[in-house]
């Protein structure tokens, strides 16, 4: 292929930098990319305008090429490059395509064209060759029109909104542009993936022992339980609630709300709800309380919804969700503020009791990315015992690590009357205890 040099005339396309060397196709898909910022054009509704557009600045590269203006050849094959520009311009770009459809990519980060990803392995790399910078703008752009937002200089951000790429697949971005930045645009998309794990699953990959599975298998079968996940962000919470949604029995009547859709097991007898310019998490989650389901999923609490979620389990309806904290006890100081914007009447210490109350169990998902590859771990299970102060929430723990990576050990079985009555309820036509599961003398078929 053609290549740009640095000593190009005034006139052409130059190359980036003293040292680079430029593919001439690089260079006039850039000049493109720039001339659709600067004209503003809907790529979704402006195709005929594109393709005249790229079709009169590739003729005119061709006059200067067979001039031998800047040193370059002309295309041999001028139609073929017609074609993939127009491709490029109305579409995201081979890096950005081919990342978007691998399955195993889960974050995508792009500043100006150097763009990274993240997959679900932990590893984290880099995208070679960086893309124009005009280039990854225009593809945003495209992404925010199409969720019917805004990114321009009176609104040089977009955070956490709902866009709609090929496949239809559905994904969150976070996008910021000058005068928020320095650059041209910075992004984040978080790409929803079809974990269909299961607790099993989780035995297999050590994120469980094979009791604490069993466990959770029997506590998803008993009736009206409250279970929080916790942990950081990229720890694995949403994989734990979907293993823990798909060993929900499948007459329960479940509603499973979120801002994006990233959970996927089925439901016989339920409904999966987003979110919308119209509906907030509060208002799915007063919703699905009005029509008192079995169980209410939230994949992740945020704020004022904690309070709705509250009401609904003080109305005896299941639930789980999902929080970020650093430990078990401190996910309940994450609620109560959350919380507090509903109810600012109510202290924090008194919502962080109430929540202390309402919920049976709490599972915590760490993550160790300190290595080559990430590695996500339940590391401790505990049940919430009746509170005696009003400090810090304690936590008995049933499953514990000693630290990520060391086997899951159980540290005790002491899971409170009310919970042990509830599971040994299910267990009943088995003819075994509760006892029995947490030590691993009897197997849940």
């Amino acid at each position: 292929m053609s290549r740009l040099r640095p000593e190009a005339r005034a006139g052409v396309w130059w190359s980036r930098g003293e040292d680079a060397v430029t593919t001439a196709y690089e260079a006039l898909r850039e000049r493109l990319h720039a001339m659709v910022a600067e004209r503003d054009l809907d790529m979704a509704s402006a195709g005929t305008e594109v393709r005249r557009m790229v079709e009169s600045e590739l003729e005119r590269f061709q006059r200067d090429a067979m001039r031998g203006a800047g040193g370059y050849e002309p295309f041999a094959r001028p139609d073929d490059v017609l074609g993939r520009l127009v491709r490029d311009l109305e579409g995201l770009g081979t890096q950005l395509e081919a990342l978007i459809a691998d399955p195993d990519v889960e974050e995508i980060y792009g500043t100006d064209g150097e763009l990274t990803y993240r997959t679900v392995t932990g590893d984290t790399r880099a995208v070679e060759p960086p893309l124009p910078a005009s280039a990854v703008f225009n593809v945003v752009q495209r992404w925010v029109a199409g969720a019917g937002e805004q990114l321009d200089g009176s609104h040089p951000k977009v955070d956490g909104i709902r866009v709609t790429l090929p496949g239809p697949r559905q994904a969150r971005l976070q996008a910021s542009i000058a005068p928020r930045i320095d650059g041209t645009i910075a992004f984040t998309l978080r790409l929803p993936q079809k974990r269909n794990t299961t607790l099993d699953d989780l035995v297999v990959f050590d994120s469980l022992s094979r009791e604490a599975a069993m466990f959770l298998t029997v506590l998803m079968s008993a009736s009206r339980v409250k279970v929080l996940v916790v942990g950081p962000p990229g720890a694995g919470k949403t994989t734990v609630i979907e293993a823990l949604l798909r060993a929900v029995p499948a007459w329960r009547r479940t509603i499973v709300a979120e801002e994006n859709r990233e959970l996927s097991a089925p439901l016989l007898n339920g409904e999966y709800w987003q979110t919308s310019k119209v509906e907030s998490l509060y208002d799915l989650i007063r919703s699905a309380r009005v029509a008192s389901p079995d169980l209410i999923v939230l994949g992740e609490l945020k704020g004022t919804e904690a309070w709705e979620l509250a009401m609904a389990a003080n109305l005896g309806t299941g639930c789980v969700a999902a929080v970020h904290a650093d430990t078990c006890s401190e996910a309940f100081d994450a609620l109560a503020v959350a919380a507090t914007a509903a109810v600012p009447a109510m202290g924090r210490s008194e919502l962080r009791s109430l929540f202390a109350e309402m919920f049976d169990v709490v599972i915590f998902a760490d993550k160790d990315d300190s290595g080559v590859q990430t590695l996500r771990q339940v590391t401790e299970i505990a049940v919430v015992p009746p509170q005696l102060g009003h400090g810090g929430i304690a936590v008995n723990p049933i499953f514990a690590r000693s630290e990520i990576g060391s086997p899951m050990e159980l540290a005790s079985t002491a899971v409170g009357d009310g919970l042990e009555r509830k599971c040994n309820r299910v267990l009943r036509r088995s003819r075994i205890r509760l006892h029995d599961v947490l030590t691993g003398t009897e197997v849940v078929l």
